[in-house]
């Protein structure tokens, strides 16, 4: 459930917000260049279908390290109210 709301607002919010858009470019310019040893190896359509699967790949990791970053904030901050 809280990953769900996590995800929620990742999706609803933070895309949008200039750190994650910039972050984005980044990851494109870094699959791009992946990709660039395999123009002349693939079809248009494949590497159309591997940029996909990179980026989406990218985009869960991204998802994920939000995820991951929000509970570890919120269980430090009741280590310290708690202590």
């Amino acid at each position: 459930m809280m990953k769900d709301l996590l995800k929620k607002i990742y999706n609803a919010v933070l895309v949008y917000e200039k750190e994650v858009i910039n972050s984005s470019k980044v990851v494109d310019e870094e699959i791009a260049q992946l990709i660039k040893p395999y123009e002349d190896k693939l079809s248009k359509n494949e590497l159309e279908e591997l940029y996909n699967l990179l980026y989406s790949t990218s985009l869960t990791a991204q998802q994920t390290g939000f995820e991951l970053g929000v509970r570890l904030t919120i269980k430090m901050l009741v280590d310290i109210l708690f202590s």
